[in-house]
């Protein structure tokens, strides 16, 4: 499960609180921001903003429902349809480290937040599916977002730690091998996804290459804030994770 923390903007040691678990787990939700002048105000005591495209000057991007448009690729999130989990900004040479999504107004229905640890899930393949493991590792077996955009791997090893990438969308190509075992993939990461709803005021940080993050489908007015950014260096959040098993077994 995640761990949840109450944050108060105003507050820097609930920040620190709030931001050790991330740098310990991954992820940590929290509760008690009053709108966006609050999360702005969380923000700008975490992270160094970085503008995305469908972003407003401040760096926050309202998601929600803005109908056909959203059906294009790329922009499911836009929709109201379910979001598989991701990374964000996948194509990206080097994709934000945070990312931080707050609940203004929540749906009508459906509309909850699915998470998934990448450490759960190496853990998991390394004692059920090495196979699998392996094809993640794969050098080269995966283009993120077109021809522009990044050729690598779903999980990328250096050292001792590792990182996750991915999207299962059209955006994402993946080698033959890899492409046939995508079903075993999806189950997978169904089974050991979370989920938690948000409520007005309460949101979630998490590292965005550890964790892969979407949603369930919804109806009604669902409108959530994202930011996107590195941490700042006092944090100590390093990127990915300590690898759960040896080298020699993801390779």
């Amino acid at each position: 499960m995640i761990t949840h923390r109450q944050l108060d903007p105003g507050d820097p040691a609930t920040i620190d609180q709030l931001m050790t678990v991330v740098a310990d787990e991954g992820a940590a939700a929290f509760d008690g921001v009053a709108g966006r002048p609050g999360l702005l105000r969380f923000a700008q005591s975490a992270l160094t903003v970085y503008r995305h495209r469908d972003s407003d000057t401040d760096g926050v991007t309202m998601i929600h429902d803005r109908g056909a448009p959203a059906e294009r690729a790329g922009n499911l999130g836009f929709g109201h349809r379910q979001l598989s989990l991701h990374t964000e900004s996948s194509a990206r040479q080097h994709p934000p480290a945070l990312m931080v999504l707050y609940c203004a107004s929540a749906a009508s229905a459906g509309g909850a937040c699915q998470l998934l640890d990448g450490a759960e899930l190496v853990r998991e393949l390394a004692q059920h599916d090495p196979e699998l493991l392996a094809l993640l590792c794969a050098p080269r077996s995966v283009l993120f977002g077109g021809a522009a955009g990044h050729l690598g791997s779903v999980l990328t090893v250096a050292d001792t730690r590792m990182s996750i990438r991915l999207r299962l969308d059209e955006l994402a190509q993946f080698s033959p091998v890899l492409a046939h075992r995508l079903p075993d993939l999806r189950k997978v990461l169904t089974d050991l996804m979370i989920t938690i709803r948000l409520r007005p005021g309460s949101g979630y940080a998490l590292s965005n290459t550890r964790w892969l993050h979407g949603r369930s489908a919804f109806t009604g007015d669902r409108i959530m804030y994202r930011l996107l950014g590195e941490p700042h260096d006092r944090f100590s959040i390093s990127a990915g994770f300590p690898s759960p098993v040896p080298a020699a077994r993801v390779s």
